[in-house]
């Protein structure tokens, strides 16, 4: 019920208007509205999995963009149902809102044993925290709900008893290791900060004698079910590798981009409209006369802050403990007080997340991101680096669902009166924590009447003998780059609807040469001629006007 009264405030504008409201801006949402029915297509053997129908006939470019392969599931079925693009990726968009939630308080509930209170707290920060809910338009970033079924899997196996069935344990990791394949296919951010994070985290649990010892002896006990597990994930990567190495092969790498790097002040930066803190971001970014540092909004409020604050400076307290003193002998370490053991590795995840955010800061133009982007697998395809506070929320709910708990467990020594005071004033500053992610949302939203009334007029005015066909400059707005976008989009949302490719197209990467963006430049025209010219393309070429 928490979690479905948190997701009715986040979308509830769509909910309100009976599903005309889109929940998104009329952005990139209809980038990835367009690349979900693509995967429908495909499904139903009308379209090439690796080519969706822009940018003709280059063919490999789905590896341009996230393949958002977690929205074909339900949205798929929901198409079969009689839904329309929009409105059926805008009831997905809604359930995966909720499965963050209720994935997450599984994993603190279920698995970490935490209370009611505790597990909704930390669950409600991970599914609606202010990074989130400040990127409502890249929907990609919004289905989360397999980052704690994977944490949920590793924990399970790493608890098991040492003699436990070797057959369950590889069970255990080989479905981990397809959620991180699956959530890596789907959203390479999400995917690849996860990874980064988790491998952090495992060197450090190595460089610690204490959890060393216990993951040393796991991996051990179970020889065979960790290579089976490293198997199947290196198996599932093949999907993966089918979509991201053509493109890999023939686009060239953008390079840092200081702009979508988070600064000290982007974690005072939150959405706008926030409750709380909406005047105080409006404020800051006048007097600094910036942009609106779409990218950068990634406060957490003060609640949240000054909880990680504290839990950092204990944390480096615990593990300098820890590293003074000699490490346990043999499997003595797992027979540690279990508190002593959870406080160790809670420290350990708090400091691994701490890496992570400082290597993705940047002073004055100066970041320890040019390291990584220099040496790790991968980081040269990020560019939205502050899009990691997304991710990093899981192991801040996580910190802050025990925390929660430990604060209850202790007001339950109290007595009388210290104990209902205690109480009622944890409960003020969670709800006030909560409050300070939440935004009104208004404006972040268009009708799904309206479009559906736009693509079905510009659609029918495509000639039924087209090969392929571009389109021509739309109204202008306010923003020039906004006017490339959504024309191209409205070509992309075209080709899919009348199973016609086009010549336009958009989404993270472009085509060697291709230059059929700028739908307003005096060459345009000129470009269109001289693609065709260079892939000789047969058959009627159409120009479509847009309205």
């Amino acid at each position: 019920m928490i979690g479905a009264a948190f997701t009715w405030h986040a979308y509830r504008f769509t909910l309100a208007s009976g599903f005309d409201l889109f929940p998104g801006p009329r952005g990139d949402t209809r980038l990835t509205a367009y690349l979900v029915e693509h995967l429908y297509q495909v499904a139903l053997n009308r379209a090439h999995f690796l080519s969706p129908a822009m940018f003709y006939p280059v063919t490999g470019t789905l590896g341009y963009s996230d393949t958002n392969i977690l929205y074909a599931p339900p949205y798929s079925i929901l198409r079969i149902m009689g839904l329309d693009i929009f409105h059926a990726l805008a009831v997905t968009v809604v359930l995966f809102g909720y499965l963050n939630f209720l994935s997450c308080y599984v994993l603190l509930n279920r698995i970490l044993k935490c209370g009611v209170l505790a597990s909704a707290t930390g669950a409600l920060f991970f599914a609606f925290s202010n990074p989130k809910l400040a990127q409502p338009d890249h929907l990609q970033l919004q289905p989360l709900f397999l980052l704690p079924v994977g944490i949920g899997l590793l924990l399970i196996f790493f608890r098991a008893p040492r003699h436990s069935s070797e057959g369950r344990a590889f069970v255990v990791l080989a479905l981990a290791a397809l959620a991180v394949d699956v959530q890596l296919l789907s959203a390479f951010y999400v995917g690849w900060f996860f990874l980064v994070w988790l491998v952090l985290l495992s060197a450090l649990s190595l460089l610690v004698p204490d959890t060393r010892l216990i993951v040393l002896g796991a991996l051990r006990d179970h020889r065979a079910a960790v290579i089976g597990g490293a198997i199947v994930f290196l198996v599932g990567l093949i999907p993966f590798a089918m979509v991201y190495l053509p493109a890999v092969n023939t686009v060239p790498w953008s390079g840092i981009l200081p702009q979508y790097i988070a600064e000290p002040r982007s974690y005072l930066l939150l959405a706008d409209g926030n409750y709380v803190w909406g005047r105080v971001t409006e404020w800051m970014l006048r007097a600094a006369e910036s942009g609106p540092d779409w990218g950068r909004r990634v406060g957490v409020g003060l609640t949240a802050s000054l909880v990680w604050i504290g839990a950092s400076l204990n944390a480096v307290r615990t593990i300098l403990r820890h590293l003074r003193r000699p490490a346990a002998a043999g499997a003595a370490a797992n027979e540690k007080p279990r508190t002593e053991l959870v406080h160790l590795i809670v420290a350990l995840v708090i400091l691994a997340t701490n890496l992570v955010v400082f290597a993705g800061l940047q002073y004055r133009g100066h970041t320890p991101w040019t390291v990584v982007y220099a040496l790790v697998p991968g980081a040269k395809a990020i560019r939205a680096v502050a899009r990691l506070s997304i991710v990093m929320a899981l192991p801040m709910s996580i910190v802050f669902a025990l925390a929660t708990q430990d604060a209850l467990g202790y007001f339950a020594q109290r007595r009388g009166y210290a104990r209902a005071v205690l109480s009622g004033v944890l409960l003020i500053a969670i709800t006030f924590g909560c409050l300070e992610q939440q935004t009104t949302g208004e404006g972040q939203y268009f009708s799904i009447g309206r479009e559906n009334e736009r693509l079905n007029r510009l659609s029918a005015q495509l000639p039924d003998d087209c090969a392929a066909f571009y389109v021509t400059a739309a109204p202008q707005v306010d923003d020039p780059s906004f006017h490339d976008q959504n024309s191209m989009h409205d070509a992309m949302l075209i080709a899919v609807k009348r199973h016609v490719p086009t010549l336009n197209g958009r989404s993270g990467k472009n085509p060697p040469d291709w230059s059929l963006r700028d739908v307003d430049s005096a060459d345009y025209e000129q470009n269109v001629a001289q693609w065709i010219r260079r892939y000789q393309l047969t058959g009627k070429v159409c120009r479509l006007a847009l309205e």
